[in-house]
């Protein structure tokens, strides 16, 4: 106890109770932070045992009269004087850092409380300062920083996109590339947001929940899942995307960790070559139909005539001017013409069928009435000999259309094929022209009826392909309805056959035109 009262006398703390004598002597002498009393000026009093193993003395009754800044790097000099100045009005400064001079010319970061104490005696006053060395764990920090610095050095540079997120698919961080296609200007600007909150399609966010709780759920990693993304800038992109659960240091699920390449170019190629096969398939089989059809037709054609050529031969050769004529010239004749028409007409026909395709013409204000009335003519000519009734229906006097000149061809060969198909003595064929609106859109209806052979319901759809080869009912149809099935899907409209008397195919053939009236 006097022992105690002794060591103190000189701070004017006298009668010290045992409690306080100890705890005193273990501040002193087995506290492991070094402890240090100051007057009010800075000027160190009394340091514990072991400061001697921080500064550069031999033992801490060495650091009396100096002053606490004298030990500090020169750069902290004035902080510490600063701080002693402060308590004058206030209590207590606690926890700050300094830089101070060590052993053997070294330095250490010192965490500093200063604390000022009263005493029995008014006008003197002390501090009391704790000083714990963190060199080591400013060492660790620093240490921490600059691997958190590169390491996020490396996420913004690499090419991919990258984010992480916690259980509840909540972005925890990402890097620069990803932040961009959300539309931040930051990588910690995501923290906190869901993808719901970011650019994407809600369909897409949806998708992108689904798939980390899989994950995270079957604690098992999808790798190469394909899909797509709307980013800030309006670019519809897509992912080649990885995810992988994340652990803590028990195992458990904590989150995920998501990997993004964007393919968007490698996509567009796949579906551009897709596409440039599809087309250079189509030209092939194109070629591939043009050559079956010449084959074909062309063959036909060239039959038919040596076979009128020859007879009109043995005619000459077994005919005299005693014998009645045995062969109908004039009916051999009409055969090699319609040959020859027919063979004009098919290369006609392939000329235009094969243009559709590459060139696009305007559509512009047609006038369909005369084109019409003008086709009619032409199909007469075209059959001199047959008897053809025509009965024209509409109620108006003229009739505008989007088209272009091409749809003469349509109504040729739609008015052609009603003839050549037709056994019927008498040729009748009925022409309707009527105009209704479908889904706001003003559309003319044309109808064609005959009376001709029919078409069978099987063979309804396939008369418009440029594969359809035969019917069993009548000949082939060539090119001519391919030809006016492309060119009305180039003017926006739609075509169709029906049985004129519904029910009964054998009662001849009902064609419908829908085509966009010009307004």
């Amino acid at each position: 106890m006097e022992g105690n009262n002794q060591k103190s006398s000189h701070l004017g703390i006298k009668n010290l109770d045992p409690i306080t004598g100890d705890i005193y002597n273990t501040l002193m002498e087995e506290f492991p932070d070094v402890v240090i009393i100051l007057d009010e000026n800075g000027i160190i009093l009394k340091a514990s045992l072991n400061a001697s193993s921080y500064y550069n003395v031999d033992t801490g009754e060495q650091l009396k009269g100096k002053n606490l800044s004298d030990l500090a790097t020169p750069e902290y000099k004035k902080y510490i004087k600063e701080d002693i100045r402060k308590l004058k009005d206030c209590k207590n400064i606690g926890m700050v850092e300094y830089e101070f001079h060590g052993k053997n010319g070294t330095k250490f970061i010192g965490e500093l409380s200063l604390s000022a104490i009263p005493t029995q005696k008014s006008d003197q006053k002390y501090i009391l300062g704790i000083m714990r060395d963190i060199t080591n764990q400013k060492i660790i920090e620093i240490e921490l920083r600059e691997k958190k610095l590169m390491f996020q050095l490396v996420m913004d540079n690499i090419p991919q996109l990258i984010s992480w997120k916690d259980g509840n698919s909540t972005y925890l961080g990402c890097n620069k590339n990803f932040a961009r296609v959300a539309g931040l200007n930051d990588p910690k600007e995501i923290i906190g947001k869901n993808d719901y909150e970011l650019p994407w399609k809600i369909s897409e966010a949806e998708s992108f929940f689904e798939i980390d709780q899989y994950v995270m759920d079957t604690d098992k990693p999808e790798y190469h899942i394909i899909e797509p993304q709307l980013q800030a800038d309006g670019k519809q992109a897509w992912l080649d995307t990885n995810k992988i659960p994340l652990h803590n240091s028990k195992g458990a699920v904590v989150g995920i960790l998501c990997t993004y390449e964007d393919i968007t170019e490698r996509v567009n190629s796949e579906i551009a070559l897709k596409s440039s096969e599809k087309k250079y398939k189509e030209a092939y089989n194109r070629a591939e139909f043009y050559k079956d059809v010449f084959a074909h037709d062309v063959s036909n054609i060239l039959q038919g005539i040596l076979s009128s050529v020859e007879l009109c031969r043995f005619n000459k050769r077994f005919s005299t001017g005693k014998l009645k004529k045995t062969i109908d010239l004039d009916n051999l004749l009409d055969i090699i013409e319609d040959q020859v028409n027919r063979g004009a007409n098919l290369v006609s026909n392939i000329r235009k069928i094969s243009t559709i395709d590459t060139i696009k013409k305007n559509l512009e204000k047609i006038e369909v009435c005369e084109i019409l009335k003008s086709s009619i003519e032409n199909i007469k000519i075209n059959f001199p000999k047959r008897q053809i009734e025509f009965s024209f229906e509409s109620k108006f006097d003229k009739i505008y259309i989007q088209a272009n000149e091409l749809i003469r061809d349509v109504f040729v060969n739609i008015l052609y094929n009603a003839v050549k198909h037709n056994s019927n003595p008498i040729v009748k064929i009925e022409i309707e022209i009527s105009k209704e609106i479908l889904n706001n859109e003003s559309l003319i209806r044309f109808q064609f009826k005959d009376n001709g052979l029919g078409i069978q319901d099987s063979q309804k759809m396939s008369i418009f392909q440029t594969s359809s080869i035969e019917s069993q009912s009548f000949n082939r149809l060539g090119l001519g309805l391919s030809l006016v099935k492309k060119l009305i899907e180039n003017y926006n409209g739609k075509i169709w056959v029906e049985d004129r008397i519904k029910g009964d195919s054998s009662q001849g053939s009902n064609f419908i035109l829908l085509l966009k009236e010009y307004c």
